[in-house]
Formats: structure tokens, C-alpha cells, sequence
């Protein structure tokens, strides 16, 4: 399967998506991306800031907050692993696996729960196959 058929298939088809992405978890090389509309431009640097401060930092998402897709989010919770986030009511959750990142944020309101119950169980799911 093609990540571009991840983003769509396994997480788009199933949360109502403003922005997602896979990027490569080295340099925030974009795999595979969804953006609802121009103005939610998804960026290499984005991925990479976002991947270095849940490397060396987490808790700097706590004074930030999280940029994705051009837009700004409060961060709810941030591990070097899982780092959630809202704006209004619209959800975000980032999930790191072995060797990429899952950056999802929904349109407005589309249940959290439901957002993180999906994007962490493809996580899982990529871990265990080493990805």
C-alpha cells in the first residue's frame, strides 16, 4: 500500500480531515499529505519543527502550541511520542512511530476521541510492522 493510500484509506476515509500527513521522521520529508483547502498548506519545515521538538523537547508545544497546515493549535498533551492539540473545535493529534510521523487535524467539530482512537491505532499498527 502507497502512504498516500494510508492518508486517504485509513485515516481521511474515517475522520473528517482538515490536514494530514506522513513524514519521514529523519528530515519531515512529506510521504503523503490531505489538505482541505489552499490555504492549509502542509510544509517539510512544519513536519521537521514539529518532529524536532517532540525529539529534544515536548514540553516547548506547552508555551508554542503546534503548527500544522499554516494554523496554530493549544497544545492538550505532549510526549515524545504523542502530542494532542486543539483550536476552537477542531482536533489535532500527532503520533511518531519508528520511522515517521502522523500529523492529523479535523475540521470543526469532529470528535477528538474518535480522531485519536484512529490515528493512534494506525500507529500502533505501523510500529509493529517496524515502520
Amino acid at each position: 500500500m502507497s502512504w498516500q493510500a494510508y492518508v486517504d484509506n485509513q485515516i481521511c476515509a474515517f475522520v473528517q480531515c482538515k490536514t494530514a500527513a506522513i513524514a519521514g521522521l529523519q528530515d519531515g520529508s512529506i510521504w503523503a499529505k490531505y489538505e482541505a483547502t489552499p490555504a492549509n498548506v502542509i510544509t517539510q519545515a512544519e513536519m521537521k519543527a514539529i518532529i524536532d521538538t517532540m525529539r529534544n523537547n515536548p514540553s516547548k508545544f506547552l508555551e508554542s502550541g503546534i503548527h500544522l497546515g499554516g494554523e496554530k493549535y493549544i497544545t492538550i498533551s505532549a510526549d515524545d511520542k504523542l502530542v494532542r492539540g486543539r483550536k476552537a473545535t477542531s482536533a489535532l493529534i500527532v503520533v511518531q512511530t519508528n520511522t515517521l510521523v502522523l500529523a492529523v487535524a479535523t475540521q470543526d467539530g469532529f470528535p477528538p476521541g474518535q480522531l485519536n482512537s484512529i490515528v493512534e491505532k494506525l500507529g500502533d499498527y505501523l510500529r509493529s510492522t517496524n515502520f
